[in-house]
């Protein structure tokens, strides 16, 4: 396994540094692979394939592309799969992790085999529609099941539809939390046993055929299967395993279980190397490969036959939970703990929920009266299955958090969980001292190298604002960005919650990414606004944020000019607004809350969205400054920028804004001696700040900045 691990690592080294033309405007030509879907944000978004990018003077063939664009809003044009395409865009490398912890948009697009993105299209010109070949047939097949699933199923079709299509899109936010939290989260998504079901149903009309040509029939069907679900990683190590364990079983030879493993292993990464960096395929193979280690360590008893099975489902849950620990607690930090009581029923349940699913859909198809009829006797339980589900996964002590370890606990970690097997030979006593020593040594180590300096980090969020304040073991949430996913990321990995949350002014590019800290139940402590800030134009599903809020009975406070926020070794100063002087109905941003940080003797400015006459209220003499309203024109005027005297200033902004920050802006902040560091580029900025010395990190580029 350690070799098939080391290969699959340079082959997936190899395919994530793809060629690629330079970033710019061009013209561009496809076909799309799938229908072009409108978003909740207003743009639109599909996959072109067999992509071509052409200047003047030269073309280039791209292969895959990931094109976003916002179409009219009155006419909004929205090509179908298989359309041949052609528009101006601006073709743009797509971004690495942005953040620590945060989510990998370059590797994401990589693995579904894009190189590159263009945006920005308002013409399209539509060619000709030809179709993709059995690609299309395969996506037209599949778009139908879909439809029918859901006429068949109703409101309750989500889960049908994930467990037989693997299509989850359409499961409710807290369905999937729900059964995340309850250690159940590997049910709905297509995997060994969905396959093994299936395969299992397929096989039964096959059994008086030659085994030959059982293996020729089920090879074609797993094929299928794997095309319709996009040869998704479960799937197709699943389908493998099955096809080479009756392959042993016609040239009658031995099935050793990790050979098979690692046949599976090598054989998807030498197709897809990336994979070996998806979360769904490590987690399908370590939970096989928990399974095949872990589960001959406890005792198979010869209890009566119900007593024993529900052992025996309890030993393989079990055994796969140690399997998938070290990948689930790195990527989710989140340990289930009642997944240990639910999964064994939970996975015999589904074991009969599949086949009926399976059977409703077939006589839907044959005869769509009869499977309504079916599902208004499925579609009760079904909704009975997920309320309990969700219901246990609510539980206090459901799940525990758990922050990232860095690669030396990992390492001890599976030292311990190595010399817990059978393939070590060694007593039982030495196994257990050795284990611990390296659990000890390398925990210890990760105590004594924590950071205890007071940290401030601004995230990267394009055109949005986050940032963190950590001062010992309390933390202040500055805004949280608009989707807030690397917010929450944050601070689950470092094992943090939100004591103080401080929302600058209400715009959902500054505040709702809270919601995703509300999904990830991460806890806050109390939120600040500025004097008079719902009365302003906001957008509206701030309001709804902040009924959200007062739902879960957290505490929102007002703060104006002179209000003081005290952590152990810093300050928080509100500078802005002035209260008393806050006018209702106005721009939001006029009345941003403007922030001195005082970070154990670095002074740092943050001025959110102040622009314009208003920023020279909110100005303080600073060593930072964190520029308002993104570097815009209006903003960091001459006035402003003679009081404060940066001598770095960090801009928020994208890389491929094109309008922001505004060159003159940098030019005064350059003329004025700052060292200007824009996220677009340099990634999240952290301030290690102790006792009047700073310094400054940038995600990246890991070198020290002046």
């Amino acid at each position: 396994m350690a070799c098939f691990l080391f290969f699959g690592a340079l082959l997936g080294g190899w395919k994530s540094h793809p060629a690629l033309p330079p970033e710019g405007k061009y013209r561009v030509t496809g076909v799309l692979s799938c229908d072009a879907a409108l978003r909740e944000n207003g743009k639109a978004a599909a996959y072109l394939e067999q992509a071509i990018v052409q200047t003047d003077t030269e073309q280039t063939q791209v292969g895959k592309l990931y094109w976003t664009y916002i179409p009219d809003t009155e006419q909004p044009f929205l090509p179908r799969e298989g359309d041949w395409v052609a528009f101006d865009a601006t073709l743009y490398h797509p971004q690495g992790q942005e953040n620590p912890y945060g989510f990998d948009f370059r590797m994401y697009l990589l693995q579904k085999g894009v190189v590159a993105g263009v945006s920005g299209a308002r013409e399209t010109e539509r060619i000709s529609h030809s179709g993709r070949g059995l690609a299309s047939v395969l996506y037209h097949l599949k778009q139908a099941l879909t439809e029918r699933v859901r006429l068949i199923f109703g409101e309750d079709s989500a889960l049908p539809e994930a467990l037989l299509l693997g299509q989850r899109d359409q499961l409710p936010e807290e369905t999937t939390r729900g059964f995340s939290d309850a250690g159940a989260a590997h049910l709905l998504a297509v995997s060994g046993l969905h396959v093994g079901l299936l395969t299992g149903l397929f096989y039964i009309p096959l059994r008086r055929r030659s085994p030959k040509a059982r293996m020729v029939i089920l090879s074609a069907f797993l094929l299928l299967y794997c095309a319709l679900l996009d040869f998704s990683a479960p799937v197709v190590r699943a389908s493998l395993l099955i096809l080479i364990g009756l392959w042993r079983r016609i040239v009658r030879r031995a099935s050793d279980p990790l050979t098979m493993l690692g046949s599976a292993f090598l054989a998807i990464l030498l197709v897809r190397p990336l994979d070996l960096f998806s979360v769904s395929f490590q987690l399908s193979f370590c939970a096989v490969l928990g399974i095949v280690v872990f589960s001959p360590l406890f005792p198979d008893r010869s209890e009566p036959s119900p007593v024993r099975a529900l052992l025996s489902g309890w030993r393989t849950t079990l055994s796969a939970t140690i399997g998938v620990a070290l990948p689930t607690m790195q990527v989710f930090h989140r340990i289930s703990l009642i997944g240990l009581l639910v999964n064994p029923p939970a996975c015999a349940f589904f074991s009969v929920l599949l086949p009926v699913y399976l059977l409703v859909m077939i006589v839907g198809c044959v005869w769509l009266p009869a499977g309504l009829w079916l599902a208004r006797f499925v579609n009760p339980v079904t909704r009975g299955l997920v309320n309990a589900v969700t219901w246990l996964g609510s539980l206090p002590f459901a799940s525990l958090c758990v922050p990232f370890l860095p690669w030396y606990c990992l390492l001890a970690v599976t030292i311990a969980l190595v010399f817990a097997t059978r393939y070590i030979v060694l007593s039982p006593g030495k196994k257990l001292t050795s284990a611990l020593l390296a659990l000890f040594f390398s925990f210890g180590a990760w105590r004594l190298t924590v950071n205890r300096n007071v940290q401030f980090v601004q995230l990267a969020m394009g055109q949005a604002d986050a940032a963190i304040l950590m001062d010992g073991p309390e933390t202040c949430v500055i805004d949280t960005g608009e989707y807030g996913g690397d917010t929450a990321s944050y601070l689950l990995s470092t094992g943090r919650q939100a004591d103080r949350l401080i929302l600058t002014h209400l715009h959902t590019d500054h505040c709702l990414g809270v919601t995703q800290l509300l999904k990830e139940n991460i806890p806050i402590g109390t939120v600040y606004l500025p004097e008079g800030a719902e009365e302003q134009q906001i957008d509206s599903p701030c309001l709804e944020l902040l009924e959200a809020l007062k739902a879960r009975g957290i505490p929102i406070l007002h703060l104006a000019a002179g209000d003081m926020i005290h952590l152990p070794r810093s300050t928080i100063a509100v500078t802005w607004p002035v209260s008393g002087t806050v006018a209702a109905g106005q721009d939001a941003n006029r009345y941003s809350m403007g922030l001195l940080c005082d970070l154990d003797g670095v002074k740092l400015l943050t001025c959110s969205d102040i622009a314009g006459d208003y920023e020279v209220y909110a100005a303080r003499d600073a060593d930072i400054l964190k520029v308002p309203h993104h570097g815009s024109k209006s903003s960091t005027g001459k006035d402003f920028l003679a009081c404060v005297s940066p001598r770095i200033a960090i801009i928020t902004a994208s890389r491929m804004s094109g309008r922001l920050p505004n060159p003159d802006t940098v030019k005064r902040l350059e003329a004025e001696g700052a060292a200007v560091l824009n996220t677009g580029f340099t990634g999240a900025v952290t301030v290690d700040a102790k006792q009047g010395e700073a310094t400054i990190t940038t995600h990246l580029n890991e070198k020290e900045q002046p």
